[in-house]
């Protein structure tokens, strides 16, 4: 694996779907530093940190660390209506949502 391959290639994707790096950083709750540092080369990141970007972008871990794509790389999600769920879940980070899914999984029971 080579580092800079790898951030060049988590820069394409997140260009690709017309994020900042201050909004990814949001996202994941690191600082747009964090990165930079990471696109350039220039550091290394946890298993966690590359599972949330691989997420939010979209994109398979195996790609993003061999460019080896199982599906066609860097694509936006299909498109969704704009309903106020969705609103509310496209800023949120994959913590939160993974908590809100989990309110909602306590909650399903009683909406039917």
């Amino acid at each position: 694996m080579n580092q800079s391959e790898l951030g060049s290639r988590i820069k394409q994707c997140r260009k690709a779907q017309n994020f900042t790096q201050e909004k990814l950083a949001e996202l994941i709750d690191v600082t747009p530093h964090y990165i930079y540092e990471i696109e350039k080369g220039l550091k290394t990141m946890s298993v966690p940190i590359l599972i949330d970007i691989a997420s939010i972008l979209n994109v398979s871990v195996d790609y993003l660390l061999f460019g080896t794509p199982a599906a066609p790389p860097c694509q936006p999600p299909p498109a969704l209506s704009c309903d106020r769920l969705h609103l509310l879940l496209q800023d949120m980070s994959p913590r939160q949502r993974d908590n809100l899914a989990n309110v909602i999984n306590a909650l399903l029971p009683y909406l039917k």
